[in-house]
């Protein structure tokens, strides 16, 4: 009686007072939690009790920050931190909407302003991602709802990020895409798990983050609308490196072209990223047992990362947009059910139920040979359509769950009442 008249579950998984549920492991099914609720009453307090702990910030994080504080200090003092971010990740929704009816599979070279568009709005949206936080901290309204929209934008973004660059490297209707997108949304994914089992976001990697990242991009995708960049991209490695070093590498790398290299030297770095992750990860944990429950967490993404290789070529030709929009919202559904987790302490199954029809899709895709292209194109939109009604769904239910339980607004700062 008196656990279902404070909110918790009687199920032996949801407690009150909260705990850490976060070494605890589960398949499939996840604790379960009161009907049409996506947090438990133990994950909410831990989250109301979280503090956000960062990675180490960069010579350029530092060097930028007093800029990012005099912008702020121009913001009017009545907008709320979320609406700053909310801005933000519209600049990348104006990008990605632009060049996708300039380039609608990826693969068509775009004119030079929208490039100078794009790289202006990557610039913006990070800027603006930046200021977020101080005006949170200047407003006095900071709060763990904050970090979920954040990075929660953050990964949703990924996604323009991708089209941004293919914008100028014309890579789609290619495996070569989906090797970009996928490893840079994985890796992605295990920052959230390293904060999961750490508490602590890496931002940084030596004196390279998530700043040069993103204002690098930003600052090439205006650099290459000077250039020939049909020329320059689709000349193999051999014509622009000497002959001495052309002939130490393998000749499958020296053949490919140089829109196809960067995808492989994407790969590398984002493998030695994932390597460090791992590290960090294992050395934290105690036992054996321990890291092999946190390996298995990072099945779901990659799941995800693997199901648009299993495609028929004849598919990616022609669907890359659409093949990417499902693949795109799906990691970003399990990536912002992984950061509200790492606040709430809650466990978090290995395989996510919501993977699986991606990856029977793909599948049926793949082996039936009675399903035609065109129904293939309309099954692969409708997962397009259901992944985004699952992301909004279950993110709205956990922001109004956030809200209720810190008795705040979402997108206007709540003052409170004073009492006499």
């Amino acid at each position: 009686m008196g656990a279902a008249s404070n909110g918790a579950a009687d199920d032996g998984w949801v407690n009150v007072p909260p705990h850490d549920g976060t070494l605890e492991h589960v398949w499939f099914f996840e604790p379960k939690l009161e009907r049409r609720n996506v947090l438990s009453q133990s994950g909410l307090e831990n989250i109301a009790n979280h503090q956000y702990v960062p990675g180490t910030y960069t010579f350029l994080d530092n060097a930028l920050n007093p800029i990012w504080m005099r912008l702020t200090d121009m913001l009017p003092m009545w907008l709320a931190p979320n609406a700053v971010t909310t801005f933000g990740g519209l600049h990348c929704g104006l990008a990605y909407f632009v060049l996708w009816q300039l380039s609608p599979n990826f693969d068509k070279a775009v004119p030079d302003w929208a490039l100078f568009l794009a790289g202006y709005c990557t610039i913006a949206y990070y800027t603006l991602d930046c200021m977020d936080g101080k005006q949170a901290r200047r407003t006095g309204s900071s709060s763990p709802l904050g970090q979920l929209f954040d990075h929660g934008f953050d990964c949703i973004c990924n996604m323009a990020h991708c089209a941004i660059s293919s914008a100028y490297l014309m890579n789609g209707g290619t495996k070569w895409y989906f090797l970009q997108q996928c490893t840079l949304q994985y890796s992605f994914f295990m920052a959230q798990w390293e904060e999961y089992y750490t508490h602590i976001l890496p931002h940084s990697s030596g004196q390279i983050g998530v700043t040069e990242v993103n204002y690098g991009l930003g600052l090439l995708t205006i650099l290459m609308g000077f250039i020939d960049r049909e020329a320059f991209w689709t000349q193999p490695l051999k014509d622009i490196l000497p002959y001495a070093a052309s002939s130490c590498l393998p000749p499958q790398l020296v053949d490919l072209e140089m829109r196809y290299v960067s995808s492989v030297g994407w790969a590398f770095m984002v493998s030695v990223l994932i390597m460090l992750s791992f590290i960090r990860v294992f050395a934290h944990l105690d036992s054996g047992m321990a890291r092999f429950n946190a390996a298995c967490n990072l099945l779901s993404p990659l799941i995800v990362g693997i199901c648009p290789f299993l495609l028929p070529d004849k598919y990616i030709q022609d669907n890359t947009r659409y093949i990417s929009v499902a693949a795109g919202l799906l990691f970003s559904h399990i990536t912002k059910k992984q950061i509200v987790y790492s606040m709430a302490k809650m466990c978090f199954a290995s395989i996510q139920l919501d993977v699986l029809p991606f990856l029977f899709t793909c599948l049926w895709i793949r082996y039936d040979e009675r399903l035609t292209e065109e129904g293939g194109f309309l099954v692969i939109r409708a997962l397009c359509i259901w992944h985004a009604f699952r992301l909004m769904h279950w993110a709205g239910i956990a922001i109004n769950q956030i809200c209720k339980r810190l008795d705040i607004w979402c997108l206007r700062i709540k003052h409170k009442k004073k009492t006499s």
